[in-house]
């Protein structure tokens, strides 16, 4: 098993995607307009954009770069007066959302800067209103693309890739799915036995013991770090499933601020398996630190474990909360 989620592993891949710009941003300016005090001012045509647009995976991480110029040309009129020019952004970048906007006429006269003006003030602002999701459109339309995974999504030698797991996952929270989309196999218990070993880990966080304690065991917490629906409650006795039911238990003891113990298994371990895990909460003068025991996980789960352990619920957590 590569990991609770069974995907595959990831891989380091760069696509250009400067072509997918240039049709978004004429799509999304050519058009624009702006209206009021009897002027009325619009984007005629998207005239270039220069620069690079990269999506990189490394480390299973989605990466969007990019710095481009962008420059349109606009037209605006009062009446029978008519101006038009140039708006140039010299620089939409993946590290900033504060836009310059330069804008020249081809007429300086006196009596048409009310015009230029206008476009100024009025116009060129919703430009950049219309790029603000730009990163997030970069990724939803050209991340598929940026894995390889085989039909049912097990392990293969490219596997697919974390980043390309986060946008699904995104996408399926805020639909209300499942965050977990793997064909998930329960392994056939077998009449010989199999060794188990014991996974010990301590994880420090940057917050009081409650808010920890709260993030582990309420389900609105616990669905926001596993951008999925969570079924679980913080009532001893009741069953969790997370990862689209790819992890469960039942919670067996409770003690606010202290203690969690759960009877845990991932549904590819052998049927009926369980481990038993006890999370032990010790409040420290600024942070709180977590120390994980598990006992029955199967030997061959070992190392899995322990690294899902810490990409999954350590890290997870830690990256969505601080």
């Amino acid at each position: 098993m590569a990991d609770w989620r069974n995907v595959g592993n990831w891989h380091w891949k760069e696509k250009n995607c400067i072509a997918w710009a240039n049709d978004y941003i004429k799509k999304k300016l050519t058009g624009i307009e702006a209206k009021g005090d009897g002027i009325n001012a619009k984007v005629t045509s998207v005239n270039s954009v220069n620069g690079d647009v990269d999506l990189n995976i490394r480390k299973g991480r989605l990466l969007a770069i990019y710095e481009v110029e962008v420059k349109v040309s606009w037209e605006a009129s009062k009446g029978d007066e008519k101006l038009t020019g140039e708006i140039t952004i010299p620089e939409v970048a993946h590290d900033t959302d504060n836009f310059v906007y330069e804008v020249a006429s081809g007429n300086s006269a006196a009596d048409m800067l009310p015009l230029r003006d206008f476009v100024r003030k009025n116009l060129a602002p919703k430009l950049g209103k219309m790029l603000e999701n730009f990163t997030e459109d970069l990724k939803q339309e050209n991340g598929t693309e940026m894995y390889i995974s085989d039909s049912k999504g097990k392990d293969s030698s490219a596997g697919a890739s974390g980043a390309q797991q986060d946008l699904q996952l995104a996408k399926d929270f805020k639909e209300g799915k499942t965050g977990v989309n793997a064909d998930v196999g329960v392994a056939k218990a077998k009449d010989a036995t199999f060794g188990t070993v014991t996974v010990k880990q301590t994880a420090e966080f940057m917050c009081s013991v409650s808010d920890l304690f709260a993030t582990l065991t309420d389900p609105q917490r616990v669905s926001v770090w596993t951008r999925g629906p969570a079924e679980i409650q913080p009532v001893e006795g009741k069953r969790f499933k997370l990862f689209g039911g790819h992890i469960e238990g039942e919670i067996t003891k409770l003690v606010p601020g202290n203690t969690i113990e759960q009877t845990w298994r991932v549904a590819t371990w052998p049927a009926g398996h369980y481990s038993k895990v006890t999370m032990t909460l010790e409040q420290l003068s600024t942070s709180t630190r977590l120390s994980l025991v598990q006992t029955g996980v199967p030997l061959n789960e070992e190392s899995a474990t322990k690294a899902n352990w810490e990409r999954y619920y350590w890290n997870s957590i830690k990256g969505t909360f601080g």
